[in-house]
Protein backbone atom coordinates (compact mmCIF):
# COMPACT_ATOMS: atom_id res chain seq x y z
CA UNK A 1 0.00 0.00 0.00
CA UNK A 2 1.77 3.71 -1.05
CA UNK A 3 1.95 5.98 1.76
CA UNK A 4 -0.89 8.18 2.13
CA UNK A 5 -3.39 5.70 1.13
CA UNK A 6 -6.38 5.43 2.67
CA UNK A 7 -7.73 1.78 3.10
CA UNK A 8 -11.20 1.14 4.80
CA UNK A 9 -9.66 -1.00 7.72
CA UNK A 10 -7.13 -1.37 9.74
CA UNK A 11 -6.14 -4.26 11.78
CA UNK A 12 -3.17 -3.40 15.06
CA UNK A 13 -1.50 -6.82 15.37
CA UNK A 14 -0.50 -9.87 13.37
CA UNK A 15 -1.67 -12.35 15.80
CA UNK A 16 -3.80 -14.64 15.81
CA UNK A 17 -6.49 -12.58 15.96
CA UNK A 18 -5.60 -9.88 13.62
CA UNK A 19 -4.84 -12.48 10.53
CA UNK A 20 -8.39 -14.54 11.29
CA UNK A 21 -9.98 -10.76 10.79
CA UNK A 22 -7.15 -9.86 7.73
CA UNK A 23 -8.76 -13.71 6.20
CA UNK A 24 -12.02 -12.66 6.25
CA UNK A 25 -11.96 -9.29 5.13
CA UNK A 26 -9.98 -10.63 2.51
CA UNK A 27 -12.82 -13.26 1.68
CA UNK A 28 -15.21 -10.03 1.34
CA UNK A 29 -13.35 -8.06 -0.67
CA UNK A 30 -12.83 -5.22 1.71
CA UNK A 31 -9.61 -3.19 1.58
CA UNK A 32 -7.03 -3.48 4.59
CA UNK A 33 -3.76 -3.35 5.98
CA UNK A 34 -2.30 -5.50 9.04
CA UNK A 35 -0.20 -2.95 10.98
CA UNK A 36 2.77 -5.46 13.18
CA UNK A 37 4.91 -3.93 15.30
CA UNK A 38 7.74 -6.09 14.73
CA UNK A 39 7.66 -9.69 12.70
CA UNK A 40 4.94 -11.95 12.60
CA UNK A 41 5.15 -14.21 15.15
CA UNK A 42 7.87 -11.78 17.24
CA UNK A 43 5.66 -12.45 20.68
CA UNK A 44 6.19 -16.04 20.12
CA UNK A 45 9.68 -16.26 19.24
CA UNK A 46 11.48 -13.45 21.22
CA UNK A 47 9.01 -13.00 24.87
CA UNK A 48 7.88 -16.35 25.44
CA UNK A 49 10.35 -19.12 27.24
CA UNK A 50 11.53 -21.90 24.78
CA UNK A 51 9.33 -24.45 26.08
CA UNK A 52 6.46 -22.41 26.50
CA UNK A 53 3.50 -23.99 24.03
CA UNK A 54 -0.42 -23.95 24.03
CA UNK A 55 -2.63 -25.53 26.24
CA UNK A 56 -5.04 -26.35 24.10
CA UNK A 57 -4.49 -29.69 21.69
CA UNK A 58 -3.12 -28.94 18.26
CA UNK A 59 -6.62 -29.55 16.81
CA UNK A 60 -8.01 -26.66 18.04
CA UNK A 61 -5.49 -24.24 15.82
CA UNK A 62 -8.07 -23.64 13.35
CA UNK A 63 -6.69 -20.32 11.57
CA UNK A 64 -9.36 -19.71 8.72
CA UNK A 65 -8.34 -20.98 5.68
CA UNK A 66 -5.08 -23.03 7.64
CA UNK A 67 -6.07 -25.69 9.91
CA UNK A 68 -3.74 -27.77 11.66
CA UNK A 69 -2.64 -30.18 9.41
CA UNK A 70 0.27 -32.17 11.16
CA UNK A 71 0.67 -35.69 12.59
CA UNK A 72 -0.15 -35.01 16.40
CA UNK A 73 -3.46 -33.46 16.39
CA UNK A 74 -3.61 -34.62 20.64
CA UNK A 75 -0.33 -33.08 20.96
CA UNK A 76 0.38 -29.29 21.99
CA UNK A 77 2.33 -27.26 19.34
CA UNK A 78 5.88 -26.38 21.19
CA UNK A 79 6.98 -22.06 20.73
CA UNK A 80 9.08 -22.79 17.49
CA UNK A 81 5.89 -25.17 15.79
CA UNK A 82 3.30 -22.09 16.89
CA UNK A 83 5.86 -19.23 15.01
CA UNK A 84 6.39 -21.70 12.33
CA UNK A 85 2.22 -22.12 11.68
CA UNK A 86 1.65 -17.89 12.27
CA UNK A 87 3.91 -17.40 9.64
Amino acid sequence: MALGAHCSVVIVGGGQAGLSMSYYLTQRNVDHIVLERDRIGYEWRERRWDSFCLVTPNWQCQLPGFPYDGDDPDGFMARDEIVGYLE
